[in-house]
């Protein structure tokens, strides 16, 4: 084999290690964890993209009902969830600063009207707080938490359970996404957030003018980073609009990737 063969046949070698080696996925179960001891009787199903790169974790908790129907032997996810959050375990197209872990809750969770109280119920809240911790000793690494539309709800929702509980410090960051309108953060609130939002939103439930409102009250009190980032690319759909197009940022993932992996590179060092 002459000497320029044998360079691209180690190159096509790296290149094949590389999308091996940088990111990778598997289904991985967490059981509750009640003083000190893990119980397997009630799990809850995560989905990890891990990154050979990752300085953190980020955990996504879904909008809608929340419940996705991941089984164990799922190997990848698509979408919402592999368009727009895969990319940020993938140092090829993003800094790969995350590993990614998106949150299913065994049970659907109720949308409500006007509020989703099924988001603010002790189980839920302690099944999110059995996720983080479980990553947080996996890794070892800073925990990110991000809720999409009614998933909103959930990360303020468990931030503020979390400082009646005086554990606010094992949650390091925070991305508030197509927020459900009534997501809200209290003063107290010390922690980086980035704010996303799709400029042409339709969804009559997560408002820009309501997102915009939250941003500006925290920005009085909050003593750590903050952005509010309003999308403008993609496209809508012919389907209710709480569930498709712009809320969900069809087309525009690419835009809501390079604006979470920005803000994530400029906190965690």
């Amino acid at each position: 084999m002459n000497m320029p063969n044998k360079i691209l046949l180690w190159l096509l070698r790296a290149c094949f290690c590389f999308s091996l080696t940088s990111c990778y996925a598997e289904v991985l179960s967490v059981g509750h964890i009640e003083n000190g001891v893990v119980s397997t009787s009630d799990v809850t199903l995560t989905f990890l993209w891990k990154s050979d790169s990752a300085k953190a974790t980020l955990i996504m908790i879904p909008g809608g009902e929340g419940h996705l129907g991941l089984s164990p032997d799922r190997a990848d996810m698509g979408g919402f969830y592999g368009n727009t959050l895969k990319p940020l375990s993938n140092p090829g197209i993003t800094s790969g600063i995350f590993n990614v872990v998106i949150f299913d809750s065994p049970n659907a969770l109720p949308v409500g009207n006007p509020y989703p109280i099924s988001r603010a119920t002790a189980a839920h809240l302690s099944r999110i707080e059995d996720v983080v911790q479980f990553y947080k000793a996996k890794f070892n690494k800073p925990v990110w938490l991000m809720g999409h539309s009614n998933g909103a709800v959930s990360i303020t929702e468990f931030y503020r359970y979390l400082q009646r509980n005086q554990k606010e410090g094992i949650v390091s960051g925070m991305i508030y996404s197509s927020a459900r309108n009534g997501a809200w953060f209290n003063s107290e609130t010390n922690v980086p957030i980035l704010f996303l939002a799709h400029e042409y939103d339709g969804c009559r439930n997560s408002t820009n003018a309501n997102s915009l409102g939250v941003y500006k009250d925290l920005m009085k009190s909050n003593r750590q980073k903050m952005d509010y980032v309003l999308l403008k690319t993609g496209d809508s759909e012919s389907q209710e609009p709480c569930r498709s197009g712009h809320h969900m940022f069809f087309n525009a993932h690419e835009e809501a990737y390079k604006a979470i992996d920005r803000f994530a590179s400029e906190v965690v060092k």
